[in-house]
């Protein structure tokens, strides 16, 4: 029973690992827009079915389709965006429904292109086959190690861009006081922009590395952007480390309590610890000082 509860704890980290990187995108996206996006499921989906054209079109491993997810809902994002989002700032109900909006267009649009049916996307042959942890017996799967290193990277590049660079700095500066930083010559409109763009893109690369474990179809992206909804909320917006925070609570929990009861169990009692860790934080368990 011990181990079978260990093994189960190694698995969780691969779930952590994806529920950071799609929550990356959603926490910068709300902490600098302050913008509910509901589309941001959807976005996972088509980075799915980015890395299926790849493999199926193009014969290129899941390693191209990441970068080219990336570019992909990047664009898609940008074009959102410039083209419905800003018009909508400061009215946070009609970008709720433009953003369901888009939800449905690209589910629609998905099934009018693919069709309705499951497709697959194959992990590479070098992430074929498993290890032993040290210390153990138990196997782990290499394509799961790989999502773990680059969930850890794109934290470092995220971390990287926010704090070591001129424009993330100017995030965040508009994420702390947009009318200040407005004042201060910053093009908050270019910000919106980067932001939204970059954030998109994470949600593709998450899409892709989920390809190969879930089987690909217009509504696969739906639960983990709630899962992800949960994240920033329980560890609080605008902070990295609470992201970080969030996804590990919300990842083991589920993948543990999954084990120990049932599905259906874990997320009941996975959704009651967030409602009382709200209750006594109503701001997330890291919150953003400000003066």
């Amino acid at each position: 029973m011990a181990e079978a509860l260990f093994a189960q704890f190694l698995t969780g980290f691969s779930i952590v690992a994806i529920l950071l990187i799609i929550s990356l995108g959603l926490a910068v996206i709300f902490g600098v827009m302050r913008v509910i996006n509901m589309a941001h499921g959807d976005f996972i989906m088509v980075g799915a079915y980015v890395a299926f054209v790849m493999q199926e079109y193009f014969k290129l491993n899941l390693f191209w389709g990441i970068p080219a997810a990336f570019l992909v809902l990047a664009v898609i994002g940008m074009t959102v965006e410039w083209g419905l989002i800003r018009q909508l700032y400061g009215r946070p109900l009609e970008t709720l429904l433009a953003t369901w909006g888009v939800s449905v267009v690209l589910q629609q649009g998905i099934r009018l292109i693919f069709g309705p049916e499951l497709l697959y996307v194959r992990a590479p042959l070098l992430l074929d086959g498993d290890f032993a942890v040290p210390g153990s017996n138990l196997p782990f799967p290499y394509f799961r190690l790989f999502i773990i290193v680059l969930a850890l990277g794109l934290l470092l590049l995220t971390y990287w861009i926010l704090y070591r660079t001129d424009v993330g700095m100017r995030v965040r500066a508009v994420n702390q006081n947009r009318p200040m930083a407005e004042v201060l010559g910053i093009d908050t409109r270019r910000i919106d922009r980067f932001v939204f763009a970059f954030g998109s893109g994470l949600a593709g690369v998450a899409g892709t590395i989920l390809a190969p474990i879930k089987t690909v179809s217009p509504g696969m992206g739906f639960p983990y952007a709630v899962d992800s909804y949960m994240v920033i909320v329980l560890g609080g917006v605008g902070r990295l480390v609470g992201t970080v925070a969030g996804a590990s609570v919300i990842g083991e929990s589920e993948t543990v309590l999954a084990f120990l009861y049932n599905n259906v169990i874990a997320k009941l009692l996975v959704f009651t610890l967030i409602v009382l860790v709200i209750r006594v934080f109503p701001q997330g368990l890291f919150t953003l000082q400000r003066r």
